[in-house]
């Protein structure tokens, strides 16, 4: 187990995230196709069983609706993100960015949690319903003080539809973004 990831990271300046009917924030490159609906997700750390979760349902809803932009945002290193996603079983139909730097989940508003966030009794409960279906802590790289956070945008650019979790455990409802976007 990497113990450096229960190590509080530097704080870096957060920004408010994005309302609907706000303009979205820039993305690591290569960033959202001009012209085609979005839905990214911006994950909890590589290993994190949220993370996984939340990769799989990407997965499924990509399937589902081709015609949006499926992506998903990791702060883990190119090399640890692709050794996590190999070991999930690969993100068919969702792109990959990496924001090594946080720097991207600060400009969308997702800075550091608490403890509590992630350590809380609503978090450890859905940890023990993950491992139910077979979703358990992987080797984990990054930080798991990072908070997470999905937004739907349109073709244009506008947000219209976020999820900021109210604990690790709180996962989005791709269906209601993809909804979102018509």
């Amino acid at each position: 187990m990497n113990l450096r990831t229960f190590l509080p990271p530097m704080p870096i300046p957060v920004s408010a995230p994005p309302e609907p009917g706000e303009p979205a924030r820039e993305l690591p490159d290569p960033g959202l196709e001009p012209g085609r609906p979005a839905v990214v997700a911006f994950l909890r750390h590589t290993g994190c069983p949220f993370a996984e979760a939340t990769a799989r349902q990407l997965r499924e809803a990509a399937e589902a609706h081709p015609e949006i932009d499926w992506v998903a945002v990791s702060h883990a290193s190119t090399v640890a993100t692709a050794r996590w996603r190999d070991a999930i079983g690969g993100l068919d139909g969702v792109r990959l960015l990496i924001d090594d730097g946080r720097v991207h989940y600060a400009t969308w508003g997702l800075g550091r949690s608490s403890l509590t966030h992630f350590m809380g009794r609503r978090s450890l409960g859905e940890v023990a319903r993950l491992a139910r279906q077979g979703i358990r802590n992987r080797h984990p790289d990054g930080t798991r003080w990072q908070q997470a956070g999905t937004f739907a945008i349109d073709g244009e650019g506008v947000v219209r539809w976020r999820h900021l979790p109210d604990h690790a455990g709180d996962l989005p409802d791709l269906a209601a973004a993809a909804r979102a976007l018509g």
